[in-house]
């Protein structure tokens, strides 16, 4: 929800403005405000001219004030119309705004129980473009503990909660934050093209959670599970984050399911009605495991060794 600057009056006469020099405003901003605002208000069809009717902005600037916001994300034309509509970037603000602000304070007490039951940091992060956000966390118990302030970007498509929150995107939302095939690598293990992020999408759909198997950085083994809001939106990850060396020797299987857990609980609590009750938890973690590594899948670049796993280690646990 964006909360700067005046409002844009729409019909009759537009809201007298301040001089903008005078204040410290920039005029061109005020405009490109305006415009979002009007078109997200609005009921009625609105052209590039009938914006400039109610705006009282010149064709042409009003032509690369618009221009500027198609193409950042910020308006969609529709064709042949010719008619604007709100884009993509401004939901993703508004979801930004919405679980910045309330999400914390309504994962909170999931995170507490995480946390004391795993001994390891845990971290509530959301999705901003083709990024996550750290926004609360929960410090772990051991003196060795993996550190990402609140605050911290990673690119989502090389760690294990932005992959759970991309898994649960609409395809067209997933296409356009993803345009190009190729992917930057973070370390060795890291997923690097599209087509495979795709594919250990529709893997996460299927069981409910996704690894970081040193995807982000080296050393580090994290699991994580999507918060999802009334519609169904992916608007979080609850994550379980500890050093490689140890979750080598045991069984993860209880983490899994804590943060399923968790996660389904918080969605309930922002309205979503669709979440897996426990039955559909434990039967979408697999069971069995009661010594060693919980394993099931192949590493995505084709079965490899994971790193260090000589010495009569269990294998490490993989990433999708």
């Amino acid at each position: 929800m964006l909360r700067t600057g005046p409002r844009a009056h729409v019909g009759g006469e537009p809201r007298r403005r301040t001089s903008s020099s005078a204040s410290g405003l920039v005029p061109s901003v005020e405009r490109a405000l305006a415009i979002l605002d009007l078109v997200g208000r609005s009921r009625e069809n609105l052209t590039l001219s009938a914006m400039g009717h109610h705006l009282r902005i010149p064709l042409s600037s009003l032509h690369g004030l618009v221009s500027t916001l198609l193409h950042l994300g910020y308006l969609e034309r529709e064709e042949p119309s010719k008619v604007y509509r709100l884009g993509p970037k401004v939901g993703e603000l508004g979801s930004s705004y919405h679980t910045g602000v309330d999400l914390a304070a309504v994962a909170r007490s999931a995170m507490d129980r995480v946390r004391d039951a795993a001994g390891e940091t845990v971290s509530l992060t959301i999705l901003e473009g083709n990024q996550i956000v750290f926004v609360d966390k929960r410090p772990g118990q051991g003196q060795v503990q993996v550190v990402n302030p609140v605050g911290t970007r990673q690119p989502a498509h090389a760690t294990g909660a932005g992959k759970v929150m991309l898994a649960y995107l609409p395809e067209a939302e997933f296409d356009r934050l993803y345009p190009d095939e190729r992917l930057p690598a973070l370390t060795p293990s890291t997923i690097a093209s599209r087509r495979k992020l795709k594919q250990a999408g529709r893997q996460i759909r299927e069981r409910g959670y996704a690894f970081d198997n040193q995807e982000s950085e080296l050393g580090v083994w994290a699991v994580a599970a999507c918060i999802r809001d009334a519609r169904g939106f992916p608007v979080g990850a609850l994550n379980i984050v500890a050093p490689l060396f140890r979750v080598r020797n045991r069984d993860c299987t209880d983490w899994r399911l804590l943060v399923m857990r968790a996660a389904v609980d918080v969605s309930e609590a922002l309205g979503f009605s669709n979440a897996p009750r426990d039955e559909e938890v434990n039967t979408r973690s697999p069971g069995g495991h009661t010594h060693g590594s919980p394993n099931t899948e192949h590493n995505h670049r084709g079965g490899g060794r994971s790193p260090g796993r000589g010495g009569g280690l269990s294998p490490a646990p993989r990433a999708v």
